[in-house]
């Protein structure tokens, strides 16, 4: 139901779905896994699916392929499923980055596909696009240098995500 004390409950839910998994004790990985199957409605789904993808389990990979295959002729929900894979904060991520740009669904082409996958991965997932290494500032500036002669309008915006360098480990404000 989409009214307030409902969408307050399913909240409440799923944020104590998000806490039981961070024990990442193989129970409440099972309750995400068991919540995504049976969610009868896309709040709670994308709920597990989030919750699982802060979690390097098989149930996590599972989950993915079976949001693709039930959603891939809605471009608007493939959009959240690049983005939620782009921001999961795990140093494997970058990777897997790399890998969906390859994937059929996407395409430099597709403004929307380039701000839910590189876009998400630049703006969502400080701690991976700020490598200490570099390879995600890397990556970032040669799909800028890709993007640029055929959509300069956005490639034009994702620089802005550089400009979080500074906050990174430092706390609220940066400081």
């Amino acid at each position: 139901s989409p009214d307030a004390v409902s969408a307050g409950r399913r909240l409440l839910k799923n944020v104590c779905l998000d806490l039981l998994a961070a024990t990442q004790e193989s129970h409440a990985i099972r309750l995400a896994a068991t919540q995504y199957r049976t969610a009868d409605n896309m709040t709670d789904r994308m709920a597990a699916l989030g919750t699982l993808a802060l979690h390097d389990v098989p149930e996590r990979k599972a989950a993915f392929d079976d949001f693709y295959q039930r959603y891939s002729d809605d471009p608007l929900i493939i959009d959240k499923w690049f983005s939620l894979q782009a921001m999961t904060p795990d140093p494997a991520t970058l990777d897997r980055v790399r890998a969906l740009t390859g994937h059929p669904a996407f395409s430099m082409a597709n403004p929307n596909r380039v701000r839910s996958l590189i876009g998400a991965f630049a703006q969502g997932n400080p701690t991976q696009f700020n490598r200490p290494d570099g390879a995600g500032y890397e990556f970032m500036a040669d799909r800028i240098l890709e993007l640029a002669p055929n959509n300069p309008q956005v490639a034009s915006r994702l620089p802005t995500a550089f400009n979080s360098w500074h906050s990174v480990g430092r706390g609220p404000g940066g400081r």
